[in-house]
């Protein structure tokens, strides 16, 4: 288990190392500079020595000049260098991190639908993973940075003062690091079982999160079936454990200060006792003893950057391998070799079928498959994508085809025809070629989306109609479209017209404004197939007309596929098609399936008449 722990280790530092490769030529320049940086410290420490022995014993004048030269001196190279060492080293951290997440967002426009989520219109990554991005690379940066620094200006500065002390008086010297190595010896062994012990109380405070929070959740339940004294004791339990695992740690963290500082005081006692048993006997000089003092000081600050660096290093580790997992995540799988320019627009559904029927059991519900068979943190995502089964349709260039019913089953329906899903039996073709065989570029080149949830980027309202492949789109072109979407009105009412900023950060577009700017999209794209979802959920009164037009003016000599949310689009559809779990259950035009008086019957008048609308038969 630790040798594959520390091979994971060892590939995770070597795969890092290739994005630093390309600079090694600064990295050469800040290791220069650090280990200039290093020398003089034992150089500081040895100017003691002289300064004792000879400035102050001997009263030497011109000496002092000399050794005061010489500190500053010594003060301007550390000053010089250490810039340089720092700019440099951050220079070298920021372009690793400018290059992970490039590489990152170069890997998130490849990555299948499926890892964001599986449905129209709602594919949004979540916040959380965003700044988990965001924080996972600079946590490397600064992994780098600080493991590059200790292992060569701490180490050089460690090693020279080190060399000094056994240069001075060996036994010394020994005596100092021994006495260092039980010091550090100490410290890692009570930092590791404070860390543990903060492990612990974490998770004891996870599980008293847990008993509140499912508490108060199912709050009915506890008073309903009388759970109060159950729930009261687990509570009083959990928190006695959380006690208990808290004053552990503040008991060994008590003690650690303590402890250190009585090992210190009795390495510091023994040194002297050493040292000035020898300083009595005539071995070593005031000097010599000074100086070596300083660079027993000089050397605790580098030693315990030393101890600490593992655990700096393991979490810069950590946040490396959260970010190659993702790096590492399989792309969008590419399966088409057939290249095809402006599509007529007829889409035939043959025995359409998505997910799996469990084995021996043709007659079950069926499985579908996601992100979440491999990964936990999507599993919730996979309840979004029931199965199909035996989906067959033609949808004629041109036509529209109107989609109600199950709202889930509608989103797979959709999904597939931009290949958002792929079919686990059956096929699409389109123009009579099969989907899988068109590559994805010019597939998706011929489809045009519009939907209450299309975001607006965060930049103006003109690139955001000329989004993508359509951004050489001129003005002229640009308002056009926006005036065939009936936009026109409220992007002259913007500060900036066209050219105001919206979004995230700029101005803030009501649903059905957004919503027009999309359709501007789309007919500016002018693509011969439409995908557009009419659920617009909450929408201000006045707009509904505008945005009415807007939505017809888009569906216009375009094969349409719509997820259907007004009357007059079912009745102006040339075909209405009823999905519920898995299958297509009626099929027809509205008049055809009003007159059969069956299950598309009652759902219109369920969904229309409650919003006092007059349901033609």
């Amino acid at each position: 288990m630790q040798d594959t722990q520390n091979s994971g280790t060892r590939q995770l530092c070597l795969r890092l190392m290739r994005y630093v490769a390309p600079y090694w030529d600064a990295l050469i320049l800040a290791a220069a500079c650090m280990i200039a940086t290093a020398a003089t410290v034992p150089m500081l420490a040895a100017l003691v020595q002289p300064t004792m022995d000879e400035v102050i014993a001997n009263r030497n004048p011109e000496l002092l000049q000399l050794v005061l030269l010489g500190i500053i001196s010594l003060f301007a190279v550390r000053a010089v260098a250490g810039h340089l060492a720092t700019y440099v080293l951050h220079w070298a951290g920021s372009k690793l991190v400018a290059d992970l997440l490039c590489e990152i967002f170069d890997k998130l426009l490849v990555l299948p639908h499926s890892y964001y989520e599986s449905c129209s219109g709602s594919n949004h990554i979540s916040v959380d993973h965003v700044s988990r991005i965001t924080s996972d690379a600079p946590e490397v940066a600064r992994a780098f940075v600080n493991v590059v620094t200790v292992m060569i200006k701490d180490t050089f500065t460690a090693i020279g003062l080190l060399a000094w002390m056994f240069y001075l008086n060996w036994t010394l010297a020994l005596l100092v690091l021994l006495m260092s190595s039980v010091i550090l010896l100490v410290t890692q062994l009570l930092g590791e079982q404070l860390r543990e012990m903060g492990r612990k109380s974490g998770r004891a405070m996870e599980g008293l999160t847990r008993i509140l929070k499912g508490s108060a959740v199912n709050f009915t339940v506890v008073k309903l079936y009388g759970g109060e004294q159950y729930e009261n004791r687990r509570m009083r339990e959990q928190a006695e454990e959380t006690r208990r695992f808290f004053m552990k740690r503040v008991a060994v963290a008590s003690l650690y200060v303590p402890l250190i500082q009585t090992i210190g005081a009795a390495a510091v006692v023994l040194t002297l006792y050493f040292a000035a048993s020898e300083a009595v006997a005539g071995e070593i000089t005031a000097g010599s003893f000074t100086s070596l003092i300083a660079a027993i000081l000089l050397l605790i600050a580098p030693a315990k950057r030393m101890a600490e660096v593992g655990e700096i290093l393991q979490r810069g580790l950590l946040a490396a391998g959260s970010l190659f997992s993702l790096l590492d995540g399989e792309v969008e799988p590419e399966t088409g070799t057939i290249v095809i320019q402006r599509a007529r627009g007829e889409l035939q559904f043959e025995e359409v079928g998505y997910g799996e029927r469990a084995e021996g059991n043709p007659g079950a519900s069926l499985k579908v498959h996601s992100m979440a068979d491999s990964d936990p943190a999507a599993a919730q995502g996979s309840a979004l994508h029931p199965g199909l089964r035996d989906v067959t349709l033609i949808i004629q260039p041109g036509e529209t085809v109107a989609v109600v019913g199950c709202a889930e089953t509608m989103d797979v329906l959709t999904c597939m025809v931009p290949r958002f899903l792929n079919p686990t039996s059956g096929r699409i073709l389109l123009d009579g070629h099969d989907l899988r065989n068109i590559t994805l570029a010019s597939l998706r080149a011929n489809i045009a989306l519009v939907s209450p949830h299309t975001a607006l980027f965060n930049d103006t309202v003109a690139a955001n109609i000329a989004y993508g492949a359509m951004g050489r789109a001129t003005e002229g072109r640009i308002t056009w479209a926006a005036r065939a979407a009936h936009a026109s009105e409220f992007i002259r009412r913007l500060p900036d017209g066209l050219q105001t900023v919206v979004g995230q950060d700029g101005v803030e577009l009501p649903v059905s404004q957004r919503l027009r700017i999309a359709v501007a999209r789309a007919l500016l794209k002018n693509a011969p197939l439409l995908i557009l979802n009419e659920k617009l959920g909450m929408m201000e009164p006045e707009s509904a007309p505008l945005v009415q037009a807007a939505l017809d003016t888009a569906m216009q000599g375009r094969t349409t596929f719509v997820i259907a949310d007004r009357l007059s689009t079912l009745e102006k559809a040339d075909q209405v098609v009823m999905v519920d779990k898995e299958r297509i259950v009626e099929r027809g035009s509205h008049r055809e399936l009003m007159a059969r008086d069956g299950a598309y019957t009652r759902l219109v008048r369920r969904l229309f008449v409650s919003r006092g609308a007059v349901v033609a038969r």
